[in-house]
């Protein structure tokens, strides 16, 4: 139990690591975009939008989703494995 939640913890720094990056990324570029530093959510919908369907991007879009992944599944068998 003690080793699955380590890995759990070590599997959330490496998601929050990802996803503050993929967010101070898209407040950069809708900053680079508007030339504001506090753009509003209509710009960072937009940024989000083209960062989902930017080829540049696609290999971070794919880590972030399979660590998100990854964290469901551990997240769900720590809660079966205590359940039982």
């Amino acid at each position: 139990m003690i080793i699955r939640l380590v890995l759990m913890g070590l599997v959330f720094l490496v998601w929050a690591g990802m996803m503050f990056s993929t967010l101070f990324t898209l407040r950069a570029r809708a900053e680079a975009r508007t030339g504001r530093a506090l753009s509003g959510p209509r710009v960072f919908l937009k940024e989000l939008g083209v960062w989902l369907r930017s080829p540049e991007d696609k290999s971070s879009r794919r880590t972030l989703l399979f660590l998100t992944f990854v964290l469901l599944v551990m997240a769900a068998q720590n809660a079966f494995a205590t359940g039982s």
